[in-house]
């Protein structure tokens, strides 16, 4: 616990150890389909401040809908940060974000993947 906060796992399957949980369904980036997240009710007080981490935005569903489930628990979203971003898909500006790299080609038949700094650099 470095920053001295809590750390909390959204989960796109139910565990059976994680007690009662919130769910709700978003539209997934990388499927086009929809999904369910899951979070247990006793890992995020009501009325929390909330950073959103993940690891590689897309579309931006799975986010959209880590901030729906915010919301079922009366807690704000300070933030939205992302290891990586795609830049070559177009999302919906539904919410400010930083991202540490920006991909910005993917060409699988060439085995190239081209990375520039993220947004937070600019």
């Amino acid at each position: 616990n470095v920053l001295d906060v809590p750390f909390v796992i959204v989960r796109r399957d139910l565990k059976i150890t994680e007690g009662s949980t919130v769910s709700v369904n978003y539209v997934s980036g990388s499927s086009d389909r929809i999904e369910k997240m899951f979070l247990s009710k006793r890992s995020l007080k009501p009325n929390s401040r909330v950073l959103i981490v993940d690891d590689f935005l897309k579309g931006g569903g799975t986010i959209s809908g880590m901030i729906s489930l915010l919301k079922e628990f009366e807690s704000e979203l300070v933030g939205v940060a992302v290891f990586a971003e795609n830049a070559q898909k177009e999302r919906e500006h539904l919410f400010d974000y930083k991202s540490l790299l920006t991909v910005s080609e993917i060409d699988v038949k060439n085995n190239l993947v081209k990375v520039e700094l993220g947004n937070i650099f600019q």
